[in-house]
């Protein structure tokens, strides 16, 4: 499966233009979508229950897409083949998600991304509240409202608090920062537990010999396997 996932993936990458691919199954993508791009490194439980509560506000299917490719970050951690096993492997413990990836980084292409590959389907994006800044930044634009304006003509996005941001932050920031834009933003918000959960974190458990309850049973049970965060003498 690892070999099938890879070959995948690199053929995604190599596209040359935005585009996506659904893994839990052969049906086409359609219809109200809330997806959550993230690099899944690995998939924890704060991703799960955005996407919950995202899919519930939009009346949606919730779709965890895996970025290819990222506007920060390199990828580093668990390779990508293994980032959709675990997301695969966390619908086994009941978490009824979609399963994609794409190849584009900004949000934006994201959307692109989904509309090539899912002509049906009506994607809206989730995020959280450091993603939304990057999403309002001019840096990664030629021109952020020549490009953002049309975006929001026609879609909206979905935004949750996280960490130690309030969702009243989330929403001061937005009235601060992106006004002309704060109508087509959803806020959902996520309880303190979840909202406090993090990849990162995760991978820091991970790499000080402990399993993180962060993630899903399966997803579990892939790191203690693999230990793709974990030292060398191995998790407890």
């Amino acid at each position: 499966m690892t070999d099938q996932l890879a070959e995948a993936l690199a053929a995604l990458d190599a596209a040359p233009h935005p585009l996506a691919r659904r893994f839990d199954s052969p049906e086409p993508l359609a219809g109200p979508v809330a997806f959550l791009p993230a690099a899944f490194n690995p998939p924890t439980l704060a991703h799960l229950r955005l996407l919950q509560c995202a899919a519930e506000a939009a009346a949606a299917l919730p779709a965890a897409v895996l970025t290819t490719r990222n506007v920060d970050k390199a990828v580093t951690g668990a390779p990508l083949p293994a980032r959709v096993e675990m997301l695969l492997a966390a619908r086994r413990d009941g978490h009824e998600v979609a399963v994609l990836a794409a190849n584009a980084a900004r949000i934006i292409d994201q959307v692109a991304a989904l509309e090539a590959a899912f002509p049906a389907a009506d994607p809206t994006p989730v995020v959280g509240f450091d993603t939304l800044v990057r999403l309002f930044d001019p840096r990664y634009y030629t021109d952020m409202a020549a490009e953002l304006d049309p975006f929001f003509e026609r879609r909206r996005i979905i935004a949750a608090n996280r960490g130690p941001h309030a969702l009243e932050a989330v929403a001061e920031w937005l009235h601060q920062n992106a006004r002309n834009y704060a109508a087509r933003v959803i806020l959902v918000e996520l309880d303190a537990e979840h909202a406090a959960m993090s990849s990162t974190l995760a991978r820091d458990l991970a790499a000080a010999g402990r399993l993180p309850d962060l993630v899903p049973p399966s997803v579990r049970a892939i790191l203690a396997e693999r230990g793709y965060y974990a030292p060398r003498s191995g998790l407890t």
